[in-house]
């Protein structure tokens, strides 16, 4: 069996014709134009899962396939990347469509690069030569520190041009702590998470429940966009005596709270939390929100982290094991960020990756979650705010 092939069977769900399609226009592994359209229609009527066997995969041999080069796997993937980019162009504003976004001349919305953290206001004051370093790689999914221009860093491709102005309290005005300025945060941290799932959806079923989540989330937000009832955010601040070279902006739930106790999530929505940090002159800002409605599950977030008086590790393991979207100083990156890396990796499969079995339909069955109830206390000693 040759090596791409595999991909079939590694993950159920994994849209493996969306590699395959960019194998066959790379012309690679031995697919091409010509025999694409008999190789994928063999693949559909593959066994299940749970059934296949090596021999199985005897009715490729009459394609010649062969394996794929790491370096072409490379390649590959960041084609893939840039096609799901491409295919998750949208504008998220509630009053987003054609006759209230910028245009193209074709009549299509114009949706540009947008900094999810900003640019001139948080990047450009962590940067050194006008680079920063990321926690994350998402062209490579692994914690790489890929260095970047910090023109490039934080963006995607969620807004036109004219509704990208509905940041301007938080892009061009200090921060104050105001309501809007608190809604703004938590609405970017939102806009941007969901983005990249959607992107990643592209190439991985994460089955229905993802995309209703969004859906949801996203009314509230529109509705009090609509309606400038920024009350729906409810904000916990922390003010961190240092400048630290940080900035990060982020959703993600959480499973357990401080104390280990369970969080009961609703099968309607997911109930999201919302983390912005920037530094700003001689402190830096950590913003924890959700939305008023999930109080009941949320509120005794800040009163929990009051109580352990441990900031510093309470937030760099809230950051390192639910956040992607980080950007450090390439000089701190370096001194103080990068040993941490094989336990980054650790606790990211520890705290996002769920397993199951796969029934003879193929279908996803007894999940079963290695996240510990007590992860939360840092166990591997994580620290993001150094001096």
């Amino acid at each position: 069996m040759v090596n791409f092939l595999s991909i079939i069977i590694s993950n159920p769900q994994i849209k493996y014709e969306e590699y395959f399609e960019i194998i066959r226009d790379f012309r690679k592994g031995g697919l091409n134009p010509t025999n694409y359209d008999e190789f994928i229609a063999t693949v559909r009527i593959l066994p299940p899962i749970s059934k296949i066997t090596p021999s199985d995969f005897d009715v490729f041999n009459k394609f010649n396939l062969s394996d794929i080069s790491e370096e072409d796997f490379k390649s590959i993937r960041t084609e893939l990347h840039k096609r799901v980019i491409e295919k998750s162009k949208k504008c998220w504003h509630p009053e987003a469509g054609p006759s209230t976004c910028s245009l193209e001349p074709n009549g299509i919305i114009k949706v540009s690069a947008a900094h999810s953290i900003q640019n001139n206001g948080v990047l450009s004051q962590i940067a050194d030569n006008g680079h920063v370093t990321s926690l994350y790689d998402l062209e490579l999914a692994d914690f790489k520190g890929k260095t970047i221009g910090r023109n490039l860093a934080s963006m995607f491709w969620g807004f036109c041009n004219k509704h990208d102005s509905v940041f301007r309290p938080i892009e061009v005005e200090k921060y104050v702590g105001s309501e809007i300025q608190n809604f703004l945060f938590a609405y970017r941290g939102f806009v941007v998470g969901s983005h990249k799932k959607i992107e990643v959806s592209n190439i991985m079923d994460f089955g229905q429940q993802t995309h209703n989540d969004i859906i949801n989330n996203k009314k509230i937000f529109d509705e009090a966009i609509l309606n400038q009832n920024y009350g729906v955010i409810k904000t916990y601040t922390i003010e961190l005596p240092a400048f630290y070279s940080i900035a990060v902006s982020s959703s993600f739930y959480l499973d357990f709270d401080f104390e280990g106790n369970p969080i009961p999530h609703s099968d309607e929505r997911m109930e999201y939390l919302f983390l912005s940090v920037f530094p700003d002159q001689n402190k830096t800002y950590v913003l924890i929100s959700y939305f008023e409605q999930d109080e009941n599950l949320y509120g005794n977030l800040g009163n929990q982290l009051a109580k352990r008086n441990n900031y510093v590790s309470d937030i760099s393991i809230l950051i390192a094991a639910h956040c992607e979207n980080v950007y450090f100083n390439p000089t701190y990156y370096n001194a103080f960020i990068k040993k941490f890396v094989p336990y980054l990796s650790k606790l990211l499969f520890q705290t996002q990756f769920d397993f199951a079995r796969v029934n003879d339909e193929g279908e996803i069955i007894d999940p079963i979650s290695l996240t510990l109830p007590s992860y939360l206390d840092n166990p591997f000693e994580i620290n993001f705010f150094w001096y």
